[in-house]
């Protein structure tokens, strides 16, 4: 056979392109953001509402017992709170009487992934749908969200969405963290405890515990994707390696090399809170072979943790560069800023 022969064959068998993805008309893409502007009104009105009755209750007094100013510094927070939402609606609205063409980018995202046995899946994630979700969540658990939460969330998602798409369609992800910056893991950890609890060892307490642990980049706000499953699921269903006994040496190689592609304590603790309110279920659970390495330290140690449904809490600890444990491996995920 010649090699013309063999071009033609290869030519002939190769998977047609992919066909370029369809601009929406951009009568639709202002339609979904006069919906969005419309969705603001009704709890613009809301917060008004409740900063009327506010005024009229004395909330912004200090109460017996609070340090001076404590009354005033709530009247500031909520002042703050309405102005930017005013002025987030006023953003929306200049876009729309701009004459400037709107953007591309979507609140969803829809696409198939097919596992290496296959078997396809169709995953989609709404970003507007987490988005309630988790102000939702981090309301009730009380964590105190910095005022562009909303706005920044957006931002990363329409500047990362065709990547997001194309990491989905590689790995499987099938759910979002949409993580906060510069709150302090101790509030964390306080705040987002398990039904127990946390459970936290000699080593990790010994190099400062929640307050003293470093990490990087949790000043920043992100979206973070996971698989909502126990790792060998993980492994058993996309084939990613969970890396399952790996050291804390070799872990700590695997961060510095790509720590885009792996959560703190800080994204730990609020995964594992939120999957169980939503589920019932520790999907990190220790005795299912899901404790996990953190791109967090500990002093000089490595720091893990894990959920236990035996004791009904959240573990964590922290070990030296040799430590291994069959149980214990790295969540595949994968970060944007």
């Amino acid at each position: 056979m010649n090699f013309e022969s063999i071009t033609q064959m290869a030519k002939a068998t190769k998977s047609p392109e992919k066909s370029p993805k369809l601009e929406k008309p951009q009568s639709e893409l202002r339609a979904t953001l006069e919906q969005r502007l419309k969705s603001l009104k009704p709890t613009l009105q809301d917060g008004i509402k409740e900063y009327e009755q506010a005024l009229e209750n004395d909330v912004f007094d200090d109460a017996p017992g609070e340090p001076e100013g404590t009354g005033e510094k709530r009247k500031e927070d909520m002042q703050r709170k309405l102005t930017d939402m005013a002025d987030r609606a006023e953003k929306i609205k200049n876009t729309l009487d701009s004459d400037k063409p709107l953007p591309q980018s979507t609140p969803e995202i829809s696409t198939t992934y097919t596992r290496p046995d296959g078997k396809s899946e169709t995953i989609s994630l709404d970003i507007e749908s987490k988005l309630t979700d988790f102000l939702s969540f981090y309301k009730k658990t009380n964590i105190d969200l910095p005022p562009d939460f909303e706005d920044t969330i957006r931002d990363i998602w329409e500047r990362n969405q065709s990547e997001i798409e194309q990491v989905i369609q590689k790995n499987g992800f099938d759910d979002i963290l949409l993580i906060p910056g510069n709150i302090p893991l101790a509030d964390i950890a306080e705040k987002l405890k398990m039904e127990n609890g946390n459970f936290t060892g000699s080593n990790f307490d010994d190099g400062g515990g929640f307050a003293g642990a470093v990490s990087q980049n949790t000043d920043k706000p992100r979206i973070i994707l996971f698989h909502k499953k126990t790792l060998p699921e993980v492994q058993a269903e996309t084939g990613l390696d969970v890396h399952l006994n790996i050291t804390a040496g070799e872990a700590l190689k695997l961060f510095n090399k790509n720590p885009d592609e792996h959560m703190t304590l800080n994204d730990f603790i609020i995964m594992e809170r939120k999957v169980f309110e939503e589920s019932g279920v520790h999907i990190s659970d220790w005795n299912k072979k899901s404790a996990q390495w953190l791109n967090t330290k500990s002093g000089a140690r490595l720091v893990c943790a894990y959920g236990d449904p035996t004791d009904a809490g959240l573990g964590v600890d922290a070990f030296v560069d040799e430590y291994h444990y069959d149980n214990l491996g790295l969540r595949p995920s994968r970060c944007f800023f």
